[in-house]
């Protein structure tokens, strides 16, 4: 590999997850926290796509930004809804 191709991969692993980060706190922002029960479902779903073993299909560099990117998406949108309460 060339260096040129390590900063870009590096740059897409920043791009995709702050992607996902984004949109989950621009999705909290926008329509506020919804029941406490759709976060800690989101959690849970995080936490369950982050602990099973990538199937052998996916375990590409592509197929790991997109789990890495769910993931990232879910715990973020679930753990910061206390931040972003209903008025």
């Amino acid at each position: 590999m060339e260096g040129g191709e390590i900063l870009s991969m590096s740059t897409w692993v920043l791009v995709c997850y702050g992607g996902a980060a984004l949109v989950a706190l621009l999705l909290l922002l926008v329509f506020r926290a919804k029941s406490w029960y759709w976060h800690v479902l989101s959690i849970a779903a995080a936490l369950v796509v982050g602990l099973v073993p990538i199937p052998p299909q996916l375990n590409t560099p592509q197929g790991s930004l997109i789990i890495g990117s769910v993931f990232t998406f879910l715990l973020l949108w679930g753990v910061a809804a206390p931040f972003f309460r209903r008025t």
